[in-house]
């Protein structure tokens, strides 16, 4: 199996991303994309020119691997006040994938309802 690669252009844009969600600015990818030196034409439509490709799906496992989740689990943390910031780190949480295509919020949800029960027992 072909390990796939991601673009310099994407791993510049992924690292803008984090570090503005970091420091709790608001996160729009049209200027994460266009920081990373993206064409103006192609910023228009990050969806499409951006995170369906298979470079940034290799990103986002590559954090998922790396222990990054957890510094989103602290950004939609009830402690942080910035809604914004908040909501824009639970979208990204929502897209890690594990590689068998199950998210990883799935899994999060299932030890909060084991945590849950467990407590009820007791």
């Amino acid at each position: 199996m072909r390990k796939i690669k991601s673009s310099p252009r994407q791993v510049t844009a992924f690292k803008i991303m984090l570090e503005r969600l970091s420091k709790h600015e608001p996160v729009t990818l049209r200027s994460v994309m266009r920081e990373a030196g993206y064409a103006d034409a192609t910023c228009v439509n990050p969806q499409k020119n951006l995170t369906s490709k298979p470079g940034w799906e290799a990103l986002k496992r590559e954090l998922d691997a790396g222990g990054a989740k957890n510094a989103f689990n602290e950004l939609v943390a009830p402690t942080n006040e910035d809604k914004r910031t908040r909501l824009a780190a639970a979208i990204e949480i929502m897209k890690i994938v594990s590689p068998d295509k199950q998210t990883n919020v799935i899994g999060l949800f299932e030890k909060i309802g084991n945590d849950f029960n467990a407590s009820e027992e007791n």
